[in-house]
């Protein structure tokens, strides 16, 4: 995951390219100063890899069962690419906007707030509002997250513990056992302190998808007898849970934020690229092959269609505990934002118990979330067609169209990439939306 580059190069690599007249990426991307919360390329890479490859990533059999097998397989590069372009256009906003405050790390909500700052006179006061719609979608979206995790934990774990012994706890009494550990990990407050953890789980995991890829090449159906293209009306939920599964944008600055060297992080070699690519190949061939594999029986996740053996239902506790992992890490977001709040706000003395207090109680909201949930599948698709669509599609265009105005560049090229881009993420959004509601009220009503 490290990478090189050349200054005099360098500005090929911006989406704000296209005028030698702003910094180069010696200037934006400078080198941090090392302190005990700097992590590693390495480091960096285990955890982009860990955070994207979640419970969504075990739904995309069933998001090509909405798009059709052939059609999948198209739309979900072309998504792919356009997430991470909007993710680059967010890290290289950052940079540009940091480098122009002289301030070297920044949050989302705030790189939102300084680019309007920074844009129109007409809109240049209306900072601090972008700067907390940011925010509560990135709420939405992590709690989302985080209560999708308890629902995933809880389904694997009753349908292990009904096969393999005599515990039968429902799937509302697994979620609550759940928050114990779950409280725990949370108790850890750094990304350094997590990373060999998310280390170890990414090995763990990849141990129990490479078994579970096994299995699904074992006793595949011949593509023809599987539609090529789903129904129109079903392209909005495969829609959702892709946009889910790319569930790592909200935590890209932050763990950016912690790299002592942050042009490792962007450069075509760099974790971005590298992280995006290597969890590309995994969702197509998880997606593909589930598909292929179960055909329209597949179900919410695809660990609940393993066989029934005492083997298989051990990985199932495998993908549960590198799910545990990975809920620390997204639940890090919210409360960063939290902690800075606090240590503005409090007095030092009080600090300390109000963050725990905080911490504890947004893991038991989400354990809340999660018991409210009728099924795993639609709410994934309903958290990914509104927070994430938002977090990656619609506020990165919108930023980059400002600091292109506060450059004076904002050229006609510029306007129509990212106007297209915003015409994505608002159908998208649209109609994933009104399709994953419409569904969870039909559940609603037959359960």
């Amino acid at each position: 995951s490290q990478s090189s580059y050349s200054t005099a190069a360098g500005n090929e690599l911006l989406p704000m390219a296209g005028s030698r007249r702003g910094p180069g990426m010696a200037e934006l991307f400078a080198r941090r100063q090392k302190d005990r919360r700097s992590i590693t390329p390495d480091q960096a890479l285990a955890h982009m890899c860990k955070v994207m490859m979640g419970t969504g990533m075990l739904s995309l059999p069933l998001a090509f069962k909405h798009s059709g097998l052939w059609m999948g397989m198209f739309l979900l590069p072309i998504l792919c690419a356009i997430c991470i372009y909007c993710t680059r256009q967010l890290v290289f906003a950052q940079h540009y906007i940091g480098y122009v405050k002289s301030q070297q790390k920044m949050d989302y909500a705030n790189v939102m707030r300084a680019a309007v700052e920074l844009g129109p006179v007409w809109i240049r006061e209306k900072g601090y509002l972008f700067k907390q719609i940011v925010n509560i979608n990135m709420f939405i979206a992590q709690l989302g997250f985080c209560a999708v995790y308890f629902v995933f934990m809880a389904d694997n774990l009753k349908q292990f513990f009904d096969q393999t012994s005599s515990i039968h706890i429902s799937q509302a009494g697994w979620i609550g056992l759940l928050l114990i550990p779950i409280l725990a990990l949370c108790t850890i407050r750094e990304l350094k302190a997590l990373a060999p953890l998310a280390a170890l789980a990414n090995v763990v995991y990849i141990v129990a998808v490479c078994i579970v890829l096994h299995q699904l090449f074992s006793d595949l159906q011949p593509s023809s007898s599987l539609p090529a293209m789903g129904r129109w009306e079903d392209l909005p939920l495969f829609f959702g849970t892709v946009m889910f599964a790319f569930e790592g944008v909200a935590v890209v600055l932050p763990i950016e934020n912690e790299m002592d060297e942050p042009i490792h992080f962007i450069t075509a070699n760099g974790v971005l690229n590298t992280s995006c690519f290597l969890v590309l190949i995994l969702y197509s061939t998880v997606g593909f092959f589930g598909y292929l594999r179960f055909g329209d029986g597949v179900l919410d996740t695809i660990t609940l269609n393993l066989p029934q053996t005492n083997f298989y239902q051990t990985i199932k506790v495998m993908f549960v505990s590198c799910v545990m992992v990975s809920y620390p890490l997204q639940f890090y977001v919210p409360m960063e934002r939290i902690e800075k709040w606090i240590h503005r706000k409090i007095v030092p003395a009080r600090q300390e118990f109000l963050i725990y207090f905080v911490r504890f109680s947004l893991v038991i909201i989400s354990c809340l979330v999660a018991e409210l949930i009728p099924h795993l599948a639609l709410f994934i698709s309903l958290v990914g067609s509104i927070a994430s669509t938002s977090l990656t599609l619609v506020f990165p265009p919108l930023i980059e169209l400002l600091c292109y105005y506060s450059r004076g560049q904002l050229t006609y090229r510029i306007w129509a990439r990212n106007i297209i881009l915003l015409c994505i993420a608002v159908l998208g959004f649209a109609t994933g939306t009104y399709a994953s509601l419409k569904d969870i009220i039909k559940a609603f009503g037959q359960s």
